[in-house]
């Protein structure tokens, strides 16, 4: 089977801590990382094979203060070294924070670029806390308007629900801290699915099948011993609460990545995908895709990628 070509594309603060947990593990040879920011000080302490600078004319090299105009238009002036980064690629993964100025102004106007070029992508977007006001709240919806205008898939991270998901007393570094634990997760295991060559291939012909429907995307990835029921682990990362949409069960497409041992049976393969069309009943692809590893006899890993989810 061809590799196709990822990239990782970090926009802003929120990006820039994202590819700096990245930098810490091994990615596919098919995988480059570009970073994409206003704040000099961030982008040279932030690990990647590309990283661009925004309007530093304009800010000096520091934030764009929330200014999501100027950061839309800083976009067009690095267009030529955008493209270049992008060139070949077969996807683009975008990870951002929504409701500053660099990560919805730069990220939308990237978005519209890379529908340009006609690269499919998919945005993990953190949303800011209800404490941050309406101003940044309103931005970040904008925001999500404008992805999914440009043909964007994209997977919502709202920072209000670290709370539900680690507790009331939860240390803030410890929550933060998490969400970019599980950001490197999922961006991971996509990589890896992608780069495998298994049993039921999952190629980009098939991902792209599913992250082009239009609406909000859920991803999870979770491991278990072999004896776990298979149709509970999927049903708690359909329930996980950094990744739960409200209205999941209208998704128009799914795709389940399994990576198991030698033994694993036709019956559990079975079951997982009648529990996903019971848990989706309006998705019209469901798509399933197998990996066996001989070392895997004692555990299996999951992979799910939920995209075509109404919302209002």
């Amino acid at each position: 089977m061809a590799k196709g070509k990822i990239v990782i594309l970090g926009i802003g603060g929120r990006g820039c801590a994202a590819l700096q947990r990245l930098a810490m593990a091994e990615l596919p040879d098919a995988v480059t990382t570009t970073i994409v920011s206003a704040d000099k000080r961030a982008l040279s302490s932030t690990a990647a094979d590309c990283s661009i600078l925004l309007c530093e004319s304009q800010t000096g090299g520091r934030s764009t203060g929330g200014n999501a105009t100027l950061a839309t238009q800083a976009v067009q002036q690095v267009a030529d070294l955008l493209r270049q980064a992008f060139a070949g690629a077969d996807t683009v993964f975008m990870v951002t924070g929504l409701g500053g100025g660099t990560g919805s102004g730069a990220a939308t106007a990237i978005a519209a670029l890379l529908a340009e070029m006609q690269i499919p992508g998919l945005v993990f977007a953190t949303l800011p806390f209800d404490f941050e006001g309406k101003r940044k709240s309103l931005l970040a919806e904008n925001s999500i308007k404008l992805f999914q205008q440009h043909g964007c898939a994209v997977v919502l991270l709202p920072n209000d629900q670290l709370q539900q998901a680690l507790g009331a007393k939860a240390r803030l570094e410890d929550a933060l801290d998490e969400s970019n634990r599980l950001l490197l997760q999922l961006l991971l295991s996509l990589c890896r699915m992608l780069a495998d060559t298994g049993l039921i291939n999952m190629d980009f012909n098939d991902f792209i099948s599913v992250i082009s429907q239009p609406g909000i995307a859920v991803v999870g990835c979770a491991s278990a011993q072999k004896g776990d029921d298979l149709p509970m682990l999927l049903q708690q990362q359909l329930q996980n609460p950094l990744l739960r949409s409200k209205k999941i069960e209208s998704a128009s497409s799914v795709l389940v990545h399994l990576t198991a041992g030698p033994d694993f049976t036709l019956e559990q393969f079975e079951a997982t995908g009648l529990h996903l069309a019971q848990a989706l009943p309006k998705a019209s692809l469901i798509l399933q895709g197998l990996s066996i590893k001989a070392d895997y006899t004692d555990q299996l890993e999951l992979l799910l990628l939920v995209c075509g989810i109404v919302v209002d």
